[in-house]
């Protein structure tokens, strides 16, 4: 029986900066972490704290044993599983999203701006996507994160201050709703029939919900202030008009996106990126349209979103 140490997980620890140009200090490289294992409190708590050093982002290289259900395991022991609300997750582990991108593929899943299930009344905390052994080459089609807390910091006061009063819609049927072109269910559609086909679920009651989160949101465990709006899910800002809306969230989209706050996650084989969703928002890359990609994701349930008035309560 190995001896109980926490900070053994953080040898060989390394800042990720795959792509220089990104946002210093964004992202951490975890090379002594065994994802096969049972992990004790403290060692979970090691990992999270990790995570919020590195800005939200951790990368576990080289997991060749993990298998659905190690990841499942492991994703329980950071918490409650939210299986996503809409996609169907693989045969014998409804908890995992296998997420297809066919070669020739004109639509990509998730190819646009998002926090994970910001659709939801309670948010995605972590979200931890596996590469399988369907990859394309490292360097290519990999997954581009932005630091909203950064991104927020980066505002002026007033600014700040002014988006700290205000709410947003998020939706489901915005991405996964039928009809609408260019979405996440186009991309669905899209994979080929068989194993590997991403599907919808029989039900999924969340297309016709919407709900309003801060558009500034606060970390439970950090207190830092991040700016909690996409472009995949975001539909219109509380109380205004549909111009004034369009105006104030297109200025927003815009300046997250910006490169200073952003870091490119390259993927290899068996790789394993944890990101925190109440920190970042992300967007698959689609830059090489000749090769077949296939990674699993299992999202963790976090909170409704606390605003810069209400997050003290869940100290």
């Amino acid at each position: 029986m190995r001896a109980p140490n926490p900070l053994r997980l953080l040898e060989g620890r390394y800042p990720l900066n795959d792509r220089p140009g990104g946002l210093s200090g964004l992202g951490a490289v975890l090379p002594a972490v065994d994802l096969t294992e049972e992990f004790t409190q403290e060692e979970i708590d090691v990992i999270q704290q990790a995570s919020h050093d590195a800005g939200g982002i951790v990368v576990f290289p080289d997991q060749t044993k993990l298998t659905p259900a190690h990841h499942v395991a492991f994703a329980r022991q950071l918490g409650e599983i939210e299986p996503h609300a809409v996609a169907a997750g693989i045969d014998g582990y409804p908890e995992v999203l296998e997420i297809v991108r066919e070669a020739d593929a004109k639509v990509v899943f998730g190819e646009d701006w998002h926090s994970d299930n910001s659709f939801m009344q309670q948010t995605c905390s972590f979200s931890i996507l596996r590469g399988t052994g369907v990859m394309p080459r490292r360097g290519s089609n990999d997954t581009l994160f932005s630091s909203t807390e950064a991104a927020y910091a980066a505002l002026s006061p007033h600014m700040q201050n002014f988006l700290g009063t205000l709410t947003a819609y998020h939706s489901a049927n915005k991405a996964y709703g039928a009809g609408s072109a260019g979405n996440s269910f186009a991309a669905m559609q899209n994979t080929a029939h068989g194993q590997n086909a991403m599907r919808m679920r029989v039900e999924a009651p969340i297309l016709d919900t919407d709900y309003a989160h801060p558009v500034v949101t606060v970390h439970p465990d950090t207190g830092r202030r991040s700016l909690f709006v996409s472009p995949t899910f975001t539909k219109h800002i509380h109380g205004m008009s549909a111009e004034e809306s369009t105006a104030l969230l297109s200025f927003i989209y815009s300046w997250i996106a910006k490169p200073q706050f952003s870091q490119r996650v390259s993927w290899s084989k068996h790789q394993v990126t944890m990101w925190d969703n109440r920190s970042l928002s992300h967007k698959g890359i689609a830059d090489i349209l000749d090769e077949r990609r296939i990674v699993h994701r299992v999202s963790i349930r976090g909170h409704a979103p606390f605003g810069v008035e209400g997050w003290q309560r869940c100290a």
